[in-house]
């Protein structure tokens, strides 16, 4: 009987770390987004707005860890297809989760910093949440509730407000692009509000505010003080950010494409009875592909870079020790190794970001003052190629109406 014990041949050590570090390469990114969600995208893409809130209808009541984005998701076609109500209390339900301090707290920011980031309750980036308060903001201005309204801009500007910051310049090739964080639409919206609440010189100062940060939309603001003007028209045009991972591990949160790529947002066009509504060309009033690329609010970022480079130092440490071990036949250095590799490669790969996204949100909103004539009016809107239905108005009264339109 042979006592002699028995003696791993390097390759078989070396072929057990390659094979750890190949795995944990190639590990594939945690998928957040369910055929169902994929359906209704695909459906909210091609138009078919009412049949996309219906796929999603399902998953609003669901008090998982996706219950904010899959409100914001039915909000956004239950809008597009004229679903007020439904639209409404969506973003309702959002808004009180995104809104609460006590959602992403103990276990939750536990696991997101040592296992994963899409454990958390997703509340989206900051600029994700302004848009969920727009539009909140919106439905009640088309129902003239302008107290509820106002409530809701003035939420919207607070989310991006403590991270503007005026003193950071634009690359030659974001000249165009409205990268500032205070939101033009906020403002312009609190102008409307405070416009019907009688409040003329807050609505002038939100107005001023919103020319500030945004000079091209000054026809607009003097158009809302025309005599006449009986009509608000909100049109989404374009698709938002993308979010996708990006690094060795997945461990960088990129948004595409970013302003520059897409090129700039494209004059919007309409017309009343087939007269064409003058002063309206640069009404657009947020550029969310701009907003995406502000970085400074992506704070589980650093977290998973360190994990990425403390994960990668730990894999390559233990091919050492297994390497070294296997060559001095010492197979416990090969086996400590091997677990110091192990954990390193499991540290590495739960440095993935969250993609999770709100992939209904526009490129830009659009508001267009009109004058529309007592009666019906039939309407249609344009921009970058895509046209509106031409859709019929029954005005009466001097009351302003707020209309929306989703360009396809």
């Amino acid at each position: 009987m042979n006592d002699e014990p028995e003696i791993v041949p390097p390759r078989v050590w070396r072929l057990g770390i390659v094979i750890l570090l190949t795995c944990t390469l190639f590990l594939p990114a945690c998928s957040e987004t369910s055929a169902r969600v994929r359906d209704a995208v695909t459906l909210y893409y091609t138009g078919q707005y009412a049949p996309a809130a219906q796929e999603l209808a399902p998953l609003i009541n669901k008090p998982n860890k996706n219950f904010v984005l899959n409100n914001c998701r039915y909000g956004s076609c239950a809008l597009a297809a004229g679903q007020l109500d439904n639209a409404q209390a969506a973003f309702l339900r959002a808004y009180r989760v995104m809104d609460s301090v006590n959602t992403n707290t103990g276990s939750r920011v536990l696991g997101a910093v040592v296992v994963y980031e899409g454990v958390k309750v997703w509340k989206g980036q900051p600029f994700e949440r302004a848009m969920a308060h727009y539009y909140l903001g919106l439905i009640f201005l088309i129902k003239g509730e302008y107290d509820n309204a106002r409530a809701a801009f003035a939420n919207s500007l607070f989310r991006l407000r403590k991270y503007a910051n005026p003193n950071v310049k634009l690359p030659p090739g974001q000249q165009y692009a409205r990268v500032d964080s205070n939101f033009v639409l906020g403002y312009f919206g609190l102008g409307v509000c405070y416009m019907k609440l009688g409040h003329p010189k807050l609505a002038a100062a939100n107005f001023q505010r919103a020319e500030q940060l945004d000079p091209a939309i000054d026809a607009v603001v003097k158009k809302m003080y025309e005599p006449g003007i009986n009509a608000l028209i909100f049109v989404d045009w374009g698709f938002g950010p993308r979010r996708r991972a990006a690094g060795w591990y997945g461990e960088q949160s990129v948004f595409t494409p970013t302003p520059w790529q897409a090129g700039p947002i494209p004059p919007v066009y309409a017309w009343d009875n087939n007269k064409p509504i003058s002063g309206i060309a640069n009404s657009d009033m947020v550029d969310t592909l701009a907003l995406a690329q502000d970085k400074r609010w992506l704070t589980m970022d650093t977290i998973r870079e360190a994990k990425a480079i403390i994960g990668t130092g730990m894999m390559v440490g233990g091919a050492a020790a297994v390497d070294n071990g296997a060559y001095n036949n010492n197979g416990t250095e090969a086996l400590i190794g091997l677990g110091v590799a192990g954990v390193g490669a499991l540290l590495a790969a739960s440095s993935q970001a969250d993609t999770r996204y709100w992939e209904m949100l526009p490129r830009t909103v659009y508001v267009i003052p009109a004058k529309l004539p007592q009666g019906n009016s039939t309407v249609q809107v344009s921009a970058g190629g895509a046209n509106s239905i031409p859709f019929t108005v029954d005005m009466a009264g001097d009351k302003l109406r707020t209309f929306y339109v989703r360009l396809p």
